[in-house]
């Protein structure tokens, strides 16, 4: 008469369960990785938001105090003048570094808190034009969940 076993024998068993085990740990580790880094983008995307409206605040604000020299300008906001006040760009280099970021008026926006702007400008020579009729704008926004994002521009005098 054959024999004729039905089921696993527990050396099948045992090896089964090893290798159910081991793929859904490779899962684990792959799932844990994809979530922890799923908030990335948004952060990104934010401070990124931030950077630029820092940006389009300052490029709409005059190149020097004084036209057409600009003799007067001292490299930073004027006795007396709050980020409310800044009329040029050079203004913006009174800001403290690595300052929550704030609305025009210089109010902080609590909902932002974890972020911090840095802003510089600094005299910048550009192909023809030398230092002194060019500036370069950086601003760098951090985040604890990313890396910096930095975000520059140049403003010449037009």
């Amino acid at each position: 008469m054959p024999c004729n076993p039905r089921g696993f024998t527990l050396i099948e068993l045992l090896v089964t369960i090893l290798v159910v085990a081991l793929s859904a740990t490779a899962l684990m580790g792959v799932f844990t990785a994809t979530v922890s880094r799923s908030a990335d983008p948004m952060v990104r995307v934010q401070a990124l938001a931030i950077a630029e409206s820092y940006l389009e605040e300052i490029q709409l604000k005059r190149f020097c105090e004084d036209m057409p020299g600009c003799a007067a300008e001292t490299g930073g906001s004027e006795a007396g003048e709050t980020r409310a006040d800044f009329d040029d760009i050079q203004d913006y280099n009174a800001l403290p570094p690595a300052h929550a970021p704030a609305d025009q008026t210089g109010a902080v926006l609590p909902e932002l808190a974890d972020y911090r702007v840095t802003v510089r400008v600094q005299a910048h020579a550009l192909g023809t034009l030398a230092a002194s009729e060019a500036q370069r704008i950086d601003v760098r926004v951090d985040h604890p969940a990313i890396d910096p994002i930095l975000v520059s521009v140049y403003r010449s005098r037009y």
